[in-house]
């Protein structure tokens, strides 16, 4: 019977990965997962699919003994997520209206200090 999808045991893993400072076995990571702990094989599986993706990197301590860290730290991730879906986007623009009228005030004011100064290195 199937409980998660595989998309959200792929989340629970880099969260996982994410919050540790050193790299994780995948009993390690099973252990760790919230709720239902899946099979150490569907564990393993995943854990393929994301060092496919790039987002999962194998420390092998040796041929039997392998452990992960996550390739990228969250912020990290979630840049390349914006900029692919930017990228995807048909009218540049308008995604980025769109994207900057959601943002909190909180959140555009850390966006305006961020491009400050690189418009700065600009004009001069």
């Amino acid at each position: 019977m199937r409980t998660r999808e595989s998309g959200q045991l792929e989340a629970e893993i880099l969260r996982i990965l994410r919050t540790q400072e050193a790299p994780l076995s995948a009993r390690e990571i099973r252990a760790a997962v919230v709720g239902r702990q899946p099979a150490y094989t569907t564990v393993m599986t995943a854990l393929g699919r994301l060092e496919k993706k790039g987002e999962v990197v194998r420390a092998a301590e040796s041929p039997r003994k392998v452990r992960f860290r996550a390739a990228h730290s969250g912020d990290e991730h979630a840049s390349r997520t914006m900029l692919s879906a930017l990228e995807e986007s048909g009218d540049r623009e308008a995604a980025l209206l769109r994207f900057a009228g959601h943002l909190t005030d909180e959140d555009a004011e850390l966006l305006r200090e961020a491009i400050r100064p690189r418009r700065r290195g600009k004009a001069g």
